[in-house]
């Protein structure tokens, strides 16, 4: 559970919403009006206007046509999210999150743009077309006349008719080429549901966002734990957790925290080399060390997390994971190494750093992750940071304290807990007590909670604080005693 990763937070847009209007639409289509907290299905025969500040997101095989009173148009492809704000009155502008929109601008109209989380496109009487993965990666295809690209570093370039270019979250735009695309017909999605769950990992972190994704999720969930209890300082905290599958090779964990002044939470994203067997633990009992000398059938390829209190965030960002064999003879295994693993915090003066997943504090190559090992490291500043640690409880009690100073004088701390229902911290004598009065390792772990605070220099003084119980992470076979 420390690997409870982050994220994006998307740039957005505005849209004319005074004469934009839903004209058409195919299949599930959610609108969530400006200031809503929840999302409500738009009704096919409905002719609905848009709003400043309202936000749609399309479903598997579901489009939506956008009329508005100049003529122009727009269409979104299945898979794809997008928000709406107000026009300033020479310009309009829509802003994607993620998936494809493509546009046909009257000429004579007002400016019009499309923003992304790495571009941003400006033009007058063009039809074309703009798509954004869930990694922030743009791409501007022109089918008439002729559109002003740009990316997050400040390059532009005019991309003409027939023409296309890329546009690498937080890297430099390709140069404009002849474009080998025909004109999408904008009824499939720019990429698999895979992306589409990655990309609400780091771009969903509102209270709002966050309430209505679980009530969504939760009717679906494959396991599911609800339970109040008693937190480090005293607190009482109502738990909710769940797990799903947004894919055939995914699943997801998610926990709500809500106590009486405040509301925490972790989504952490599980990407699998191969479609998952229905029973779960069949996959993680291996995804992390296999014993034996024959290479497991499922793994993990990619791990995305955050933890957030809705303001500040931590996020962890690992992919290009494989599985290799140690070579052993006394221990033969194959232990998960991931390509890179990365680190991210942010308070909200960095919410957007590193296409939304915050500032990099350390990253990884080629990580062992059972042993704890790595080709190279490196750090925020360049030199490894001050650590400091402590047993604050005593040696004998599951309460640990770390902190990371950096070069720059940034700093991160985490402490950890393991508790039981009622608040005590557990002691290494408890599990001897408890199996003593006859209770089972098992019975003695579903009375147990985790607690991580993470504090930092750049939350001004606020707190990320997380409690997930024992119960939920061992029936979904992510915790487990040998």
């Amino acid at each position: 559970m420390r690997y409870l990763f982050l994220l994006i937070l998307l740039s957005f847009l505005c849209v004319s919403t005074e004469a934009a209007y839903i004209y058409g639409l195919r299949g599930e289509v959610d609108l969530k009006k400006a200031g809503a907290a929840d999302w409500a299905r738009v009704g096919g025969d409905e002719k609905t206007k848009l709003q400043p500040g309202d936000e749609l997101r399309t479903a598997r095989a579901s489009t939506i046509e956008i009329y508005m009173d100049d003529g122009t148009r727009i269409k979104v492809a299945p898979l794809s999210a997008f928000k709406m704000s107000e026009e300033d009155g020479e310009k309009v502008s829509l802003g994607l999150y993620f998936g494809r929109v493509r546009s046909w601008v009257k000429k004579f109209s007002k400016k019009f743009e499309v923003r992304t989380p790495s571009a941003v496109c400006a033009v007058r009487g063009t039809d074309f077309m703009v798509s954004s993965d869930a990694d922030g990666n743009s791409r501007v295809e022109v089918y008439e006349g002729s559109v002003l690209a740009g990316d997050s570093k400040g390059n532009s370039a005019l991309v003409r008719e027939g023409q296309a270019t890329d546009i690498p979250a937080g890297g430099k735009m390709k140069d404009p080429g002849q474009n080998p695309n025909q004109p999408s017909d904008m009824n499939s999605s720019v990429g698999d549901s895979r992306q589409v769950a990655r990309a609400e990992i780091y771009s969903e972190i509102s209270k709002e966002d966050v309430l209505s994704r679980a009530q969504e999720e939760m009717k679906a969930s494959e396991y599911q734990n609800r339970k109040v209890a008693i937190d480090a300082f005293g607190n009482r905290v109502r738990m909710e957790e769940y797990t799903i599958r947004p894919a055939a090779n995914q699943f997801k964990y998610v926990v709500l925290n809500t106590r009486e002044s405040r509301f925490d939470f972790g989504k952490i994203l599980f990407t699998f080399n191969a479609a998952l067997p229905d029973d779960l633990s069949q996959a993680t009992a291996s995804m992390i060390t296999s014993p034996g000398a024959a290479a497991p059938a499922w793994y993990l390829t990619e791990m995305n997390s955050v933890m957030s209190n809705t303001t500040d965030k931590v996020t962890e960002d690992a992919f290009g994971g494989t599985m290799v064999y140690n070579g052993s003879l006394s221990d033969p295994r194959y232990n998960l190494i991931f390509g890179d693993y990365k680190f991210y915090a942010a308070g909200p003066a960095e919410a957007n750093d590193n296409g939304g997943l915050g500032k990099l504090m350390w990253a990884k190559t080629n990580y062992n992750v059972p042993n704890n090992t790595h080709a190279s490291i490196t750090y925020l500043g360049g030199t490894a940071p001050t650590l400091t640690g402590s047993l604050p409880s005593g040696s004998d009690v599951f309460h640990s304290y770390s902190k990371n100073t950096y070069s720059d004088g940034t700093w991160i701390a985490a402490e950890d807990w393991v508790l039981f229902n009622d608040g005590d911290t557990l002691s290494t004598g408890d599990f001897n007590r408890g199996l003593g009065e006859g209770n089972t390792v098992d019975a003695v772990t579903d009375k147990l909670n985790f607690q991580r605070v993470y504090t930092s220099s750049l939350f001004g003084g606020r707190t990320i604080d997380l409690m997930y119980s024992a119960k939920l992470l061992k029936e979904a076979g992510l915790l487990r005693f040998e």
